[in-house]
């Protein structure tokens, strides 16, 4: 099957404070890729939700970056499912290129077949559908590991999920959590240095009303982990993220809730 590069412009409202193209909106324009990729295999998502009860959830996903896009530029995004590993994970990548060709973001994620029956992840090999494979392309490796972070952690911040934070899951949309992290760095330590990698896992299902703590961990040399806890049962996790840059900084004090 040929695959059809999406064509994103990065507009103003897709940007942050420096220009630079969100990691949210990166992350939503990864999810019109990717239901512009089904449609052109004969697969309607809100017919899959409404129709047959079964949806597609993001588990985990891995970008690398070389260049973050800026406003006004041009850009091309590619997926494709590569396999299966185990059979109730699919892997898909990303492959994000600039006007030249170049690649300049490469991506891969996981993903679980969810029956909406029972709420269960199925076999893939299960569920009503057969998604064309292109296992000969990888532009990172399947492996998405969960975090194990060292160190005191502190609260920096806490999210209230309202209406604007769900989807037609009926739960926070996975984009969203790029943005709660973000808030929970300053825009000092974000001027300073360039993100060339993020990593989120998604553990448990965030939805209305609930208060997320934001528990950021003492940073390593490049890296900035922060885990998403349920404020009122602080036990269950429901992400991780870790952030990395391309060169250390002096850590300034942390900001409390």
């Amino acid at each position: 099957m040929v695959i059809v590069p999406k064509k994103f412009s990065v507009g103003f409202f897709d940007c942050d404070l420096y220009a630079n193209l969100r990691i949210s909106r990166l992350c939503e324009f990864f999810q019109e890729t990717s239901l512009a990729h089904l449609r052109n295999q004969g697969f309607d998502y809100l017919s899959m939700i409404n129709r047959d009860k079964f949806t597609l959830l993001i588990s985990r996903i891995k970008l690398r970056i070389s260049h973050l896009p800026l406003w006004g530029e041009d850009i091309f995004i590619s997926t494709w499912l590569k396999g299966y590993n185990p059979e109730k994970v699919g892997w898909c990548d990303y492959d994000v290129r600039d006007s030249q060709e170049n690649s300049i973001i490469q991506a891969t994620s996981s993903w679980l077949l969810i029956d909406l029956k029972d709420g269960k992840a199925k076999p893939f090999s299960e569920g009503p559908y057969t998604f064309q494979l292109n296992p000969e392309l990888s532009v990172l490796p399947e492996v998405i590991d969960l975090l194990e972070p060292e160190g005191m952690p502190k609260t920096v911040l806490v999210k209230d999920v309202r209406y604007s934070d769900i989807d037609l899951n009926n739960h926070v949309n996975n984009c969203r959590y790029s943005d709660w992290v973000l808030d929970a760095i300053t825009p000092e330590e974000l001027k300073e240095r360039r993100i060339r990698s993020v990593q989120l896992n998604y553990m448990h299902q965030v939805e209305y009303n609930t208060k997320v703590a934001l528990m950021r961990f003492p940073e390593t040399r490049h890296h900035i982990v922060i885990l998403g806890v349920n404020e009122e049962q602080p036990e269950q996790v429901h992400f991780q993220a870790r952030i990395g840059f391309d060169k250390p900084f002096n850590q300034p004090p942390l900001l409390h809730c």
